[in-house]
């Protein structure tokens, strides 16, 4: 196929499109180049290694377009045609050779099986080949009469004693399973490749196609590694570098084996490197090799520290080298997350990437060539060096993507193998391997290696590399400390909504209250009046510590010193307000239950309760409640402070006495120099060794300190108000969850942008469609009126039309800009189109829309471009979900009152957690789903003064939103 690739190239072809169908095991691969004549095709294509004859002058080279840039030619071997027998062994080929004024060129039609050439004893004059010309592409029956051709000649070597019947037969039944019709293909398949008139190219219909296509397509079940097809075909033309040239041809293939006519592009523009993959990457070289392989360029560390450098080569004594001059572009990424700088997810996505596309790409002329740059072909030993030693080598193969640019002109010694695996091996390619081999090999030592042996430049990596790696332990640290809590956390918000739609709060308060009233039976048993009461007041403040512990046990604090999810933060606004409708209801209940208890025994035992005493132990008893919590949190902060100012005491010491012990080893080396014996002795290297020694230690403690000072000097609190205070550790929470919030919208609103391009571009072609179709009905109407054939014709299309119409219509008041006013909107008139949009799918799934006579009388005032996708997204939502109930009756209500407009149905019930969170972006439980519909209807509604919002359901409903204006008036 890469072979084939390189023919459509060298045909000027600009796009080369292949679709392959698994079912029918049929391939056929088109292009728009300059195409053949019948006289090329027999002169040229049918004869084998060409390349030699091109030379010697035998046949003409291949026509060039002159109106396109010049092209050197890649397929020069002539090997092509050969490339496909391994595809299929038969072929129909059709091509049409770009007209002129004085020539018009028809479609040239050849059919080829394989199979024939393999029969021993046939001499290949003894073969034929049907070849036919046609003005329009074949039909099914065209292609058959070529078929017929070639069986007539094979009988013909049958009667004659060449071919044996069991050869014959074999062949008879292969070439009959042969059945396609390009002209009917070309109605379904992508792309503009009809060959007509003021077309040309070449296309190749192949099949049955051999059985280890569709293995080398799938791969392995591992789906990190590429498949060999991806490996042989992406990056056909350099387009991952920022400064690529034009691609001269695109390539496509679509592999169709899906239902339905689904298929899927290997040339996915996802699926391999990008300008914007290549420089997000951590490190960039790019830069020349003169014509004695001397190296000159730019290495770019973590994206920001440029050098200009050099890497001298001497493996040729420093004479001209035959591999001649050559350019690089490589990007580098580093494989630990903890030494790069790139944000988790986009180094995720590169990782897995460089996993299954890294390598080093070979380009000629902007063609790939092949294996270089599959990750398997370690033909610069980058691989087998690490193996030695990675922090010598550093570099990997699987993390490096970049390329390589040859030329025809400037490296024509470096030649292709005749199998194209690969340039032939002699001195210009060794030449190239190895100043190749040299560069990677210096790189790493110039900038990224540690130890000895390292240049002066690699200081920048190492530093760079150790504060990520300090950054993402600190990052650990923290996470490792928050994820327990925040674990805990989320399982406490589950356990209440869990316990609150069970009702187990409403039981455990009612058995909690049980037990309380009957320890307050005791009372009976004590005479002494005095005794009494206060054993009365005794219980009462017990029973209220009881209860008091109970709401302690069931209520969750804020979370604190972790950030959580925009999903976990309405879990927890939503527990705050069902909490608050608890205290509100069945806890102050049951404070209140605890006050008729002591007031009937009060007056059951005729206990007389001093007032002023009960409300005096009641006020002493939460105060020492209240000092009690207080004291212990002041002795935590204390005892914490303590343990702080301890660490940070401890780790000064520590780095003072490791500068100590530095400047006592320098010292003591000092002591052991040979200064005025040698006469080689370099004071100003000396010194300067000696000064770095001492100040790396210096910064050292001074960084770490820094650091620490800093994070001390964060811990801060401030007034918001005489009531409130407010500090450092809330505002980071804060961030911390607006930065989560954040992360998670981004992929949202690119999605929803995406999908509203999508609508506009689909809008505007349905509109020109429609307008065509309604012309040419109205064209056709006028000839249907004169010629009774076409009466019948005219009538079944209009029908058909006017009922596709009817439904594009129903989306007419979806579109803003013809609905510029304001106006006011019946009920009834959203009803009908709520009917005729949804009545198929209602009847469908045995629903009643139904709706009430309040409904009919209202009316809305606004845009119909706002409303009327409210209404249609709540009835989808509702079809939905009766669907997935098991209900006899599903109704979907419509009712409206003076306060606003009611959509009721029957279906599942939404949870109490959830009321708010269907609003979010993003939030759905349907399967598929995109979270979209109700978070956009809220806000085209809030654009417009109403809000929208789940009420508690009306009679007969489980589920009611209400639609309501802001303006009360």
């Amino acid at each position: 196929m890469n072979e084939l690739f390189k023919n459509a190239h060298d045909a000027y072809a600009d796009n080369v499109d292949v679709d392959y169908f698994r079912k029918e095991k049929l391939f056929v691969l088109r292009d728009n180049g300059i195409g053949m004549t019948r006289n090329d095709f027999e002169s040229r294509w049918l004869t084998l290694g060409t390349d030699s004859k091109f030379l010697a002058g035998k046949i003409p080279m291949p026509p060039i377009d002159s109106s396109k840039p010049f092209r050197p030619v890649m397929g020069e071997k002539g090997i092509g045609r050969l490339a496909i027998a391994s595809i299929g062994k038969q072929l129909l080929l059709l091509t049409r050779a770009k007209s002129t004024k004085e020539r018009k060129n028809y479609i040239v039609a050849a059919f080829i099986n394989w199979n024939i050439f393999e029969l021993p004893n046939l001499d290949l004059e003894d073969i034929v080949i049907p070849i036919k010309e046609f003005e329009s592409l074949p039909s099914s029956d065209d292609v058959d009469s070529m078929k017929e051709e070639l069986l007539i000649s094979l009988a013909h070597l049958v009667n004659v004693g060449k071919v044996s019947s069991n050869d014959f037969d074999t062949l008879v039944s292969i070439i009959k399973e042969f059945k396609v019709s390009p002209k009917e293909l070309n109605e379904k398949l992508l792309g503009e490749f009809d060959l007509g008139e003021s077309s040309f190219g070449t296309h190749f219909y192949i099949s049955p196609t051999d059985e280890s296509l569709n293995s080398d397509i799938d791969g392995e079940k591992d789906k990190s590694t590429s498949t060999k097809i991806e490996k042989m075909l992406l990056g056909f033309t350099n387009t991952m570098t920022p400064d690529h040239p034009n691609p001269s041809i695109i390539p496509a293939f679509r592999d169709h084996s899906g239902l339905g006519g689904t298929y899927s592009d290997i040339f996915n523009k996802d699926s391999f490197f990008n300008s914007e993959d290549f420089l997000l990457a951590d490190h960039h070289f790019t830069g020349a090799f003169d014509g004695y392989g001397q190296f000159s360029g730019k290495i770019k560390v973590y994206q920001t520290y440029e050098f200009d450098h050099k890497i001298p080569w001497s493996g040729n004594q420093f004479k001209k080298t035959d591999c001649g001059s050559f350019k690089i572009n490589v990007a580098y990424l580093q494989g630990r997350l903890d030494q790069s700088i790139i944000e988790k997810e986009e180094h995720t996505r590169l990782l897995a990437k460089s996993d299954k596309h890294g390598g080093l790409y070979l380009y000629k002329d902007n063609i790939r060539i092949l294996p270089y740059g599959d990750s398997d072909y370690d033909w610069l030993d980058i691989e087998k060096n690490r193996t030695k030693s990675a922090s010598y080598y550093f570099f990997s193969f699987r993390r490096m993507f970049g390329v390589i640019d040859i030329s025809k002109e400037l490296n024509h010694k470096l030649t292709e193998k005749a199998g194209r695996e690969g340039f032939i091996e002699n001195k210009a390619y060794r030449q190239f391997r190895e100043i190749l081999k040299n560069f990677f090999i210096q790189l790493a030592g110039d900038f990224f290696r540690e130890g000895n042996t390292a240049g002066p430049k690699s200081e920048v990596w190492v530093k760079k590399r150790e504060e990520r790696k300090a950054y993402y332990r600190a990052l650990e640290r923290r996470d490792k400390q928050a994820s327990v809590r925040k674990e805990k956390f989320i399982a406490s918000l589950n356990q209440f909504f869990d316990n609150l739609d069970k009702q187990n709060y409403e039981s455990e308060l009612s058995n909690l209250l049980v037990n309380i009233e009957n320890k307050f039976q005791s009372l009976a048993e004590i005479d002494d009046p005095e005794e009494a009461s206060q054993a009365l007041i005794d219980h009462e403040l017990n029973s209220r510590e009881v209860l008091g512990n109970y709401i302690q046990k069931i209520k969750i604090n804020q979370p604190k010193g972790f950030s959580i999810s925009k999903d976990a933060r309405k879990d927890y606004e939503a527990y705050l307000t069902e909490f608050d409708k608890l205290q509100n209801n069945i806890l102050r209940n049951a404070y209140d239950k605890i006050d008729d208890i002591v007031e009937d025994y009060s007056n059951r035992l005729q206990i007389e309760i001093s007032k002023r005493k009960r409300l005096e132990q009641a006020v002493d008893f939460i105060s020492k409640q209240a000092e009690k919590a207080t004291r212990q949190k002041q002795k935590e902060a204390k005892d914490t402070l303590a343990e702080v100012t301890k660490n940070v005491s401890h780790l000064a010491r520590e780095l003072m006495i490791d500068l100590e012990n530095k400047i006592r080893d320098v010292k003591e080396g000092f002591t052991r120099l040979e200064i005025n014996n040698s006469a080689d002795f370099d004071l100003v290297n000396e010194r300067q060794r000696i000064e770095d020694e001492i100040t790396k230690e210096r910064d050292k403690a001074s960084i770490v300190l820094e650091g620490i000072i800093r994070q001390l000097q964060g811990i801060y609190w401030d007034k918001d108000n005489p009531e409130e205070i407010i500090t450092s550790d809330q505002i980071t929470d804060a961030i911390s969850e607006e930065l989560e919030e954040l992360r998670e919208r981004v992929q949202a609103d690119i999605e929803l942008s995406q999908l509203g391009l999508a609508v506009s571009v689909i809008h505007h072609e349905f509109n020109s469609t429609v307008n065509s179709i309604r012309h040419g009905l109205r064209d056709l109407k006028a000839w249907a009126d004169v010629n009774e054939k076409l009466d019948g014709v005219y009538n079944n299309m209009r029908v058909n039309f006017e009922h596709l119409d009817g439904y594009l219509t129903l989306f007419t008041p979806l579109n803003r800009r013809l609905y510029r006013n304001k106006e006011d909107i019946s009920a009834n008139e959203i009803k009908i189109f709520l009917v005729d949009l949804f009545g198929a799918r209602l009847t469908r799934h045995d629903i009643n829309l139904i709706h009430t006579k309040g409904f009919q009388k209202r009316k809305l005032h606004g845009y119909r471009s706002t409303f009327y996708p409210v209404f249609v997204n709540i009835i989808d939502n509702a079809i939905h979900w009766l669907n997935q109930a098991n209900i006899k009756e599903k109704i979907i209500r419509l009712h409206a009152d003076e306060t606003g407009f009611y959509i009721s149905n029957n279906g599942p019930q939404i949870s109490s957690n959830e009321v708010e969170r269907i609003f979010e972006l993003g939030f759905t439980k349907k399967a598929q789903g995109r979270g979209m519909g109700l978070h956009i209807s809220r806000e085209v509604l809030s654009a417009e003064d109403y809000k929208i919002y789940v009420d508690a359901p009306r009679e007969g409903s489980t589920v009611t939103f209400k639609i309501e204006s802001n303006n009360k008036s």
